[in-house]
């Protein structure tokens, strides 16, 4: 049953009102209630933080040993955390693990002297890596280990921040290939 007469057109406005309110809300909430995921997606491309394995030598025998660097590379005005954890709390520390690692590993991992500085994010003295920082760990070949060809792979977990936001931790990987020569063929 259609309404005629002087009640059709105060329903129409208001129906006709509340049609634009309604698209309204929906077209904001779709904003105001938009996923986080969808909200960061342009950014979470592009990582602040570049990691790159590199063997020295790419060549050993059994029983000798080799260097593992890795090349983090950060976008200007980022940095990471040095590997010491510094004072109580949360930990911010970088940390690096291998996965199924063949190789012994012979001591800790190595960095360059860290930079001491006021983080503007957290609002307290952090030491820091910019531009980029070169870690390091020695890495033994087992006596029993076949030549060929081998796989080293891992993570480096870390944080990176701006001194205006720090992300969420963050893992990166690694990997690259090293060669394990027959007995008195390494250095």
């Amino acid at each position: 049953m259609f309404l005629t007469g002087p009640f059709q057109r105060p329903l129409f406005s208001i129906l006709a009102g509340w049609l634009v309110v309604g698209l309204a809300f929906s077209a904001s909430s779709a904003f105001a209630f938009q996923s986080l995921e969808e909200f960061f997606r342009p950014r979470s491309k592009i990582s602040p933080v570049n990691v790159t394995a590199i063997a020295d030598p790419l060549l050993a025998s059994p029983g000798k040993t080799f260097d593992l660097y890795l090349l983090v590379t950060l976008s200007k005005g980022w940095h990471i955390y040095s590997l010491e954890a510094v004072g109580q709390g949360e930990s911010l520390a970088t940390e690096i693990h291998f996965e199924e690692n063949i190789f012994q590993a012979t001591g800790k991992w190595k960095e360059p002297k860290p930079t001491i500085a006021l983080d503007g994010a957290l609002d307290k003295v952090v030491k820091v890596h910019t531009d980029s920082v070169r870690f390091r760990r020695n890495l033994a070949v087992p006596d029993d280990l076949s030549p060929g060809e081998y796989t080293i792979s891992g993570r480096i977990e870390f944080r990176a921040c701006d001194n205006k936001i720090c992300t969420l931790p963050r893992e990166a990987g690694f990997k690259t290939r090293f060669r394990v020569s027959p007995a008195n063929n390494g250095r």
